[in-house]
């Protein structure tokens, strides 16, 4: 929290400071009174002036409709309402965020713009050392307002009924059992590789590019094994029955499917991957700004309209504080630095 003290002398004892007021006379006293007033509502006039006329414009490294951008126009409703500004999403698809991060990270701290993060972009961090900005030093973190787990899932049909029989199999056959991702370097792709590295197995990646069609018809018609995916895409189909999911990777049981088990719970027990969105600026938005960005997010995702829908697409909806944001960046940046090679080597 900001101090919006009056300096020094905001510290001197009560009596001392009365005591000079008297000796001033009546009219000084309230010219002085007065005077101090004005300075104390200073911090809110200033907080009041500072938020931007112009629309705040919400960019995103992903496609018109795909997770992000639907979660950004969920919220661009209540945040409109809350700020009185309009908030514009700006999908800026390409190169895994680095394209929405890059331009985001040039421009002005002045709270106009703002860039939704996911997970994604720790991963990206982590694994190319030829970027033009830097994560941790080119944004300032407001809040991580969703996060997500992903599952493992087969056809129906599958003669895998545990990932535990899944993984055996690749270790009888290196190489030869196959898993589907969104694409290289995902944090899809880096779930399972992570999972490789513990357990000894060995597969081949299948990366897919343009929705989740391609992989669901390969994994129906024996073409792949088994597919990474996100709760949100999986609940529909896995609710009719379409796939079959062989466990969570977050350390807890998903609420909406509590018949599936933790990756941890049957064969890591630290395994623990739950992706996540976020929004950041450009570095050095003013504090002020900052918190009362955090705030309004909070009051968004406390609305039972928006916490229900993102909720029912299998959300966790807490939302966090800036400081926990960060480490939570860096949290991941570290585990997924030893994994550089997988990506680079694809």
């Amino acid at each position: 929290m900001n101090s919006w003290s009056s300096g020094p002398r905001a510290s001197r004892p009560a009596h001392d400071h009365d005591a000079g007021l008297e000796a001033r006379g009546p009219l000084k006293r309230r010219t002085l009174i007065a005077a101090a007033a004005a300075t104390l509502a200073e911090p809110s006039i200033v907080r009041a002036q500072a938020w931007p006329a112009n629309p705040i414009r919400v960019i995103h490294g992903y496609d018109a409709g795909s997770n992000p951008d639907t979660i950004a126009r969920h919220l661009s409703v209540p945040l409109t309402e809350i700020l009185g500004v309009q908030i514009m999403v700006e999908p800026k698809p390409g190169a895994a965020e680095r394209l929405a991060a890059s331009q985001v990270a040039r421009m002005k701290p002045d709270g106009s713009v703002l860039y939704l993060m996911t997970g994604g972009q720790a991963v990206v961090s982590a694994t190319d050392k030829t970027l033009s900005y830097d994560a941790l030093r080119d944004f300032d973190y407001i809040a991580i307002v969703t996060r997500f787990p992903f599952v493992f899932t087969v056809a129906p049909e599958s003669r895998f009924k545990t990932v535990q029989a899944y993984l055996d199999e690749a270790k009888r056959r290196p190489n030869e059992i196959t898993y589907g991702t969104s694409g290289i370097g995902s944090t899809l792709h880096m779930a399972m590789e992570l999972l490789l590295s513990q357990t000894g197995a060995k597969m081949t990646h299948v990366p897919y590019r343009g929705g989740l069609q391609a992989p669901y018809n390969d994994l129906i018609g024996g073409r792949l094994d088994m597919q990474v995916i996100t709760f949100s895409n999986a609940q529909p189909m896995l609710k009719t029955d379409k796939l079959r999911a062989l466990a969570v990777t977050s350390t807890e049981r998903h609420p909406g499917f509590p018949n599936v088990p933790t990756v941890a719970e049957t064969l890591v027990p630290d395994y623990d991957i739950v992706s996540w969105l976020g929004f950041t600026a450009p570095a050095g938005l003013p504090p002020a700004l900052r918190d009362r960005l955090n705030d309004a997010l909070r009051q968004a995702m406390a609305k039972p309209e928006i916490k229900g829908k993102l909720e029912e697409l299998g959300n966790d909806t807490r939302v966090s504080t800036p400081s926990e944001f960060r480490a939570r960046v860096e949290q991941d940046m570290a585990r997924w630095r030893p994994l550089a090679h997988v990506v680079n080597q694809s």
